[in-house]
C-alpha cells in the first residue's frame, strides 16, 4: 500500500469474487464509520459552544448513517460483518496518542474537555478525515464496475468533504487562541503518529481478507 495507490493489494487479488472483495473493504471501512461515530458524538456532549455542538452531533449522525448504509450494502451482497481487530482501528490507535484525555472517561466525569484537548481533537480528526478521504476516493475507482457500491461511496465522499470542510475551519480558529506554530506542530506530530499506526494497520490487512474471505 502507497500513497499513490493506498488499495489493500488483496482487493486487486482477481481470484476473488467481487461480492467477497467489496464486503470486506466495506466492513473495513464501516468499523471505522462506527467509531467515529461514538467518538463524535461523546465529544459533541463534552463542548459547550453550541455552534460546535451542532457541528459535532451533526457529524456523529453522519458517520452513524453511513455505518448503517455499508452494512445494508453488505448484506444485499451476502457478507457477513465482523468487528474489525484492534490494529485495524485506525482512529482508536490515533486517539490514544493524542495529548486529550480519554473522552469516554470524561463523559462518565460528566466533564468538560479544556481548549488545547479541543485543539489536539480537531486536528486529530482533521488528519484522520484526510487519510479517510484519499482511502474512499481510491475505493471508489477501484470499484468501477459496481454502480451502487460506487454510488454509496460517492455519497459517504461527499459528506467526509464536508466534515474536513468544518474541522479546517474550526483548526484556524486556534491559531488566534494558541499560534499558527503550535498548530501546525500538533498536526505534524498527529501526522507522525497516523503513519506509524499504519505500520500495524498494513501488517493486519492479510490476515483480514484472509479471514474475510474465508
Amino acid at each position: 500500500m502507497t500513497p499513490e495507490d493506498p488499495t489493500p493489494p488483496d482487493l486487486r487479488n482477481p481470484t476473488r469474487s467481487d461480492a467477497a472483495r467489496t464486503g470486506a473493504l466495506l466492513n473495513l471501512v464501516r468499523g471505522a464509520k462506527v467509531r467515529a461515530a461514538v467518538d463524535m458524538s461523546l465529544l459533541a456532549d463534552l463542548v459547550g459552544e453550541p455552534e460546535l455542538k451542532r457541528d459535532l452531533a451533526r457529524h456523529g449522525l453522519d458517520e452513524s448513517r453511513h455505518a448503517y448504509l455499508l452494512l445494508e450494502r453488505m448484506t444485499e451482497l451476502g457478507f457477513h460483518a465482523f468487528r474489525v481487530p484492534p490494529a485495524l482501528d485506525r482512529i482508536e490507535n490515533l486517539l490514544a496518542r493524542t495529548r486529550a484525555r480519554d473522552l469516554q472517561l470524561l463523559h462518565a466525569a460528566r466533564a468538560t474537555v479544556n481548549e488545547a484537548e479541543l485543539m489536539e481533537l480537531v486536528a486529530a480528526a482533521v488528519v484522520a478525515e484526510e487519510d479517510s478521504l484519499q482511502k474512499l476516493r481510491a475505493h471508489h475507482a477501484t470499484l468501477a464496475g459496481d454502480r451502487r457500491t460506487q454510488a454509496l461511496l460517492a455519497e459517504i465522499i461527499a459528506d467526509e468533504e464536508r466534515h474536513l470542510g468544518y474541522l479546517t475551519r474550526r483548526l484556524a480558529r486556534f491559531e488566534a487562541r494558541f499560534s499558527r506554530r503550535a498548530v501546525a506542530r500538533t498536526r505534524e506530530r498527529l501526522e507522525q503518529v497516523l503513519r506509524e499506526v499504519d505500520v500495524a494497520y498494513t501488517a493486519a490487512l492479510h490476515a483480514y481478507f484472509e479471514r474475510a474471505a474465508a
